[in-house]
């Protein structure tokens, strides 16, 4: 059986209220500057995480002003599905543009690591907000917990 690729999700240093970011898995990629603007993507990565870990479908927003990629995780038993929508304006409809279904070492655990990097990053206030410390840490406590609960479960 082959091995599913993992995600990766790049984020670079951000500059007045932009993130550089990449999105990899495969053969697919999206490389895009998010904006902080209405909401900080980045903590909204961090609450989707948290919802998804505790079971339930959550989906987050990359700002691009005005147009947004829509990232939904949708947990199914111990896989999860990642669909990936844009958006060129506000109001028109969302087109899907890719999905991947995989486990939490290739999904969640990426995406996760990814906030912990970006979170010990040096930048100024002015060019972006730090993830809220108190999501953050809830969320590493349901991945330590997940964790241990694959560990023991092998």
């Amino acid at each position: 059986m082959e091995k599913i690729k993992k995600i990766e999700l790049i984020f670079g240093k951000p500059e007045n209220g932009w993130l550089p970011t990449i999105f990899r898995h495969v053969d697919f990629e999206l490389s895009f500057d998010a904006s902080d603007v209405p909401k900080n993507p980045t903590d909204l990565l961090c609450e989707s995480l948290i919802s998804t870990l505790k079971g339930i479908n959550s989906e987050m927003y990359w700002f691009l002003e005005p147009e947004y990629y829509l990232f939904e995780i949708i947990p199914i038993e111990n896989k999860f599905d990642l669909l990936i929508s844009r958006s060129n304006i506000a109001n028109e409809k969302l087109k899907q543009i890719y999905k991947i279904s995989g486990g939490f070492d290739t999904i969640i655990l990426p995406l996760y690591r990814s906030l912990k990097k970006f979170s010990s990053l040096e930048f100024g206030c002015q060019d972006w907000k730090k993830i809220d410390e108190t999501e953050l840490n809830k969320l590493t406590e349901l991945i330590t917990e997940r964790k241990n609960s694959l560990q023991h479960s092998v």
